[in-house]
């Protein structure tokens, strides 16, 4: 999916006449509101879970971005890609609790549950259909696709330690304001991101998801080129 997003992405830039598009690239600096609800099914049985917790967590990411804008009369349609170039780690948890593997013998045990996802690779594709209020002023709204790859670090009480890749897929609405200056151009933007949920089964089990949403903050400066 992620190849097949990217491909459409270089053919729309390409495939209209030169002079329709303006294509900038630049940077962008995000505060991210990570919002993770955090479910533990000790028998794996997909009934209802055990324990819930809701957690959350503030991050900053920059990233880099390449886009190509056509331009009418007042409207305007973006078409863009946007590159975290590290990995970052979106969230890490610890809680104390009992394990309930072995209650109906007396042998249950207390400890430290852990849990660390790191994703790399966070590519988004977007699109923004703009408005221009003015010469220097457009509003727009963002509609994307996001895919990254995930590493998820389990260490539970009752069972050994899991390490499982995965490809973490979601989806992007926001909504900002794009001004240009003498030096190029300025975005704000206010997005939601919704992720897929992701799961990893211990060894002894217990299915443990996370489902990640995040409200983030970003400011981007670009240059046409």
């Amino acid at each position: 999916m992620r190849k097949l997003l990217v491909t459409f992405f270089i053919f729309a830039m390409t495939s209209t006449a030169a002079v329709a598009w303006e294509r900038a690239a630049g940077i962008s600096i995000s505060l991210m509101g990570v919002d993770t609800t955090v479910t533990d099914d000790i028998d794996n049985n997909g009934g209802t879970p055990d324990t819930t917790k809701d957690i959350t967590n503030d991050i900053g990411v920059p990233s880099l971005f390449i886009e190509g804008t056509n331009e009418g009369d007042k409207g305007s349609l973006t078409v863009g890609v946007d590159w975290i170039p590290m990995s970052a780690e979106l969230d890490s948890r610890s809680t104390t609790q009992s394990s309930l593997k072995a209650a109906s013998d007396g042998a249950a045990s207390s400890g430290t549950n852990r849990g660390t996802v790191d994703i790399s690779k966070h590519i988004t594709i977007y699109l923004q259909p703009g408005y221009r209020v003015d010469d220097d002023t457009t509003i727009f709204a963002t509609i994307g696709y996001v895919t990254s790859d995930v590493e998820t670090d389990v260490q539970s009480v009752s069972s050994t330690n899991k390490v499982v890749e995965d490809t973490l897929d979601g989806t992007k609405l926001g909504v900002g304001v794009k001004r240009n200056t003498n030096m190029g151009f300025v975005k704000l933007e206010y997005s939601q991101t919704d992720y897929d949920p992701i799961s990893v089964v211990t060894t002894n089990n217990t299915k443990v998801t996370g489902d990640i949403d995040t409200n983030t903050i970003t400011l981007s400066f670009g240059k046409q080129f």
